[in-house]
C-alpha cells in the first residue's frame, strides 16, 4: 500500500520498497506519515489484534508529497495551490501503479473546507479521475473537527447522545472524503479505556453526508480516543520519527487500518480483481459497531459510521458452515439486465415451504460521472434486488423484491416516494446495501438475484458498461443449518460453476 503523506522516517526502510519524494529534508513533517505506517507495519503487535486485526508487515510506497503544514511553504512546491498539489498526486499514483501495481492508497489528508451536500467538490472528482485512470482505491480520512467544535464524550445514554450531536456544529465531511470512487472512513473510540466507551464514534470524529444521496463516511475504525487517559492515553499507539512508540488519535489513523485489510484481501485474491470486488468485500462484511445499533440511533448511524467497522481479510474470506456468500462481478451493458436463478437452501425452507433465515446483498459500481449536473452528476443508477417466486390470484407466475435498504426508516405503508429512495433507499448511489431477516416468507423456494439499470434523462450506458459486484450472502441466524454445503450442492448439480473467491479470480476474465 502506499502512504501520501508528508514523508515516512527511515526507521521504516525495511518495509519500504520505493518513495516518491520531491520535498527537501527541511520541507519534510515525517511524525503524521510515519505514525499511519507504523500502523499498517505494526499495528497489530503495538495494539493487539481487537484495535488492528491484520497481522503485521507491508510493503509500502511512501509518496512524501506534502510540505511541512508549519513552514510556509506550500506555494513554493505548488505554485497554482491545491490544484497542483492533486497534480503531483496524479504523478506518483502513476508511477507506482506501473512500477509497483499498488492499487490501495491511503490519504489522511482533507482541505478545510465541509463538503457540500447538494454539490460534488472539484477536488473529489478530481480524485476520481486518477482513481479510474490508475485503478486504485484511496482511502481517506473523514477529517477531525477544530478543538472547539469537538463534540462531548459518547454518552451511554442514546437520548442524551441525540442531544449533543442535534447541538454539535462544523462538524461535517471534509474535502475530499465525498469522494465517489473513494472509500471514507470515520473514527472510533478504543476499547481498554476508562474515559470513553469502545467502537462509540470518536468525539472529533467527523460525520457526513458527504452528499443527500448514499452514504459518506463509507466505513469506520478505531482511531483512538478524543478523551486520553493518563496511563494509556488516546489508546492507540505507532512509532514516531526515531522509532520509539507513542500514542495518537485521529480519523487520520483509523484509515489505514481499513486501507490495510483492504490490501490484504488485494493480497489473497489470486489473479486481479476489480476495485469494486474490493470495496464490496469490505462494505458487505462491516458492522454498525454496537453502541449505534439500537432503534433510536439508527436514522444517524450511517453518518457517523457508514457502513460500520470491517473485521480482518481472514474473517472476510472465510465465512462459516451457516452461511454462503456469493461474488458476482461484471460489466452491465447497454439493453442488458444479469439474473441469476437458484434454489433457497433446503435446510432454510420450513415444512410449509415457506423460506426462513437472513439474505444481505451488497452493490458497488462504478458508473459514469459529470460534475456538470451538480447533485445529479452520477448519469446512471445500478439496482439489485433479491426476488423471490410469486404468484398472482390466478396462479400466473412472477418475481417480488423481498430485501429493503439498510437503512429505509421503518416499514412504509405504501411506496416509497423518491426522495426517501434517494435519502434513505441509496437511489443513484453507487454503494447499495439491503437485509432481510426472515421466519417464514412466501410459497417458493424459487429465487433470483437480479441486477439492472435506469439512466438520467438524455443518458445512454457507456460502450463499454458499468462495472459492479454483487455480494450476496445467505445465513441461518441460529447458526446450525447446513447452509453453505446446501447452496453449492444445489448449484453443482444446475451446472453452475463456482470457485472460491481466493482462486476464482485466477481462472476468470477480468471485469
Amino acid at each position: 500500500m502506499a502512504i501520501i503523506d508528508g514523508g515516512v522516517s527511515d526507521i521504516l526502510d525495511g518495509w519500504v520498497v520505493d518513495r516518491w519524494d520531491t520535498l527537501a529534508d527541511e520541507d519534510k513533517s515525517l511524525g503524521h506519515g510515519t505514525f499511519i505506517a507504523g500502523l499498517a507495519v505494526g499495528g497489530n503487535g503495538l495494539n493487539g489484534g481487537a484495535i488492528c486485526p491484520e497481522p503485521d508487515g507491508v510493503a509500502l510506497v511512501d509518496i512524501a508529497i506534502f510540505p511541512d503544514e508549519e513552514r510556509p511553504v506550500f506555494q513554493n512546491y505548488y505554485p497554482s495551490g491545491v490544484g497542483d498539489f492533486f497534480d503531483e498526486i496524479a504523478n506518483a499514483v502513476a508511477d507506482a501503479s506501473t512500477r509497483h501495481a499498488t492499487r490501495v492508497y491511503n490519504l489522511s489528508l482533507n482541505v478545510q473546507h465541509q463538503a457540500e451536500p447538494d454539490q460534488y467538490g472539484y477536488l473529489a472528482a478530481r480524485l476520481d479521475a486518477i482513481a479510474e485512470q490508475n485503478d486504485a482505491i484511496f482511502f481517506i480520512s473523514a477529517g477531525n473537527t477544530a478543538p472547539h467544535d469537538t463534540r462531548p464524550e459518547w454518552p451511554a445514554d442514546e437520548t442524551n447522545a441525540l442531544v449533543d450531536l442535534a447541538s454539535a456544529r462544523n462538524d461535517g465531511l471534509l474535502m475530499p472524503a465525498e469522494s465517489i470512487r473513494s472509500v471514507s472512513v470515520a473514527a472510533l473510540n478504543p476499547p481498554g479505556l476508562s474515559t470513553c466507551i469502545p467502537h462509540a464514534p470518536a468525539r472529533y470524529s467527523r460525520r457526513g453526508p458527504g452528499l443527500r444521496a448514499g452514504v459518506k463516511p463509507d466505513l469506520a475504525h478505531i482511531g483512538g480516543t478524543g478523551s486520553p487517559q493518563s496511563s494509556l492515553g488516546h489508546g492507540l499507539f505507532s512509532l514516531l520519527p526515531d522509532g520509539t512508540v507513542g500514542d495518537g488519535c485521529g480519523t487520520s489513523y483509523a484509515a489505514p487500518l481499513v486501507a490495510k485489510t483492504a490490501s490484504m484481501l488485494d493480497h489473497s485474491i489470486e489473479g486481479d480483481i476489480s476495485r469494486e470486488t474490493i470495496i464490496a468485500l469490505l462494505m458487505h462484511n462491516a458492522r454498525i459497531p454496537e453502541p449505534l445499533t439500537s432503534k433510536a440511533l439508527s436514522g444517524i448511524a450511517r453518518d457517523l459510521a457508514g457502513f460500520g467497522m470491517p473485521p480482518s481479510a481472514q474473517e472476510i474470506l472465510e465465512g462459516s458452515d451457516h452461511e454462503i456468500t456469493l461474488v458476482f462481478a461484471h460489466r452491465l451493458r447497454r439493453d442488458q439486465q444479469v439474473s441469476f436463478q437458484f434454489s433457497w437452501p433446503p435446510s432454510l425452507v420450513t415444512p410449509e415451504g415457506k423460506c426462513r433465515g437472513e439474505a444481505r446483498l451488497t452493490l458497488v459500481s462504478s458508473p459514469p460521472l459529470d460534475t456538470n449536473f451538480g447533485a445529479e452528476f452520477v448519469r446512471v443508477n445500478i439496482e439489485a434486488a433479491l426476488q423471490q417466486e410469486d404468484f398472482d390470484k390466478t396462479g400466473k407466475p412472477g418475481w417480488k423484491g423481498r430485501l429493503e435498504a439498510a437503512y429505509l426508516p421503518g416499514r412504509a405503508n405504501g411506496p416509497a416516494v423518491e426522495a426517501e429512495r434517494i435519502e434513505h433507499g441509496f437511489k443513484w448511489s453507487p454503494t447499495k446495501m439491503f437485509k432481510k431477516k426472515m421466519r417464514g416468507l412466501g410459497k417458493s423456494s424459487n429465487w433470483r438475484m437480479f441486477v439492472s439499470y435506469l439512466t438520467r434523462a438524455g443518458e445512454t450506458i457507456p460502450d463499454e458498461g458499468v462495472p459492479f459486484t454483487a455480494i450476496l450472502t445467505i445465513s441461518d441466524p441460529d447458526g446450525t443449518a447446513p447452509v453453505f454445503n446446501d447452496v453449492r450442492a444445489q448449484l453443482a448439480r444446475s451446472g453452475v460453476r463456482i470457485e472460491d473467491i481466493r482462486t476464482a479470480a485466477r481462472i476468470t476474465t477480468r471485469v
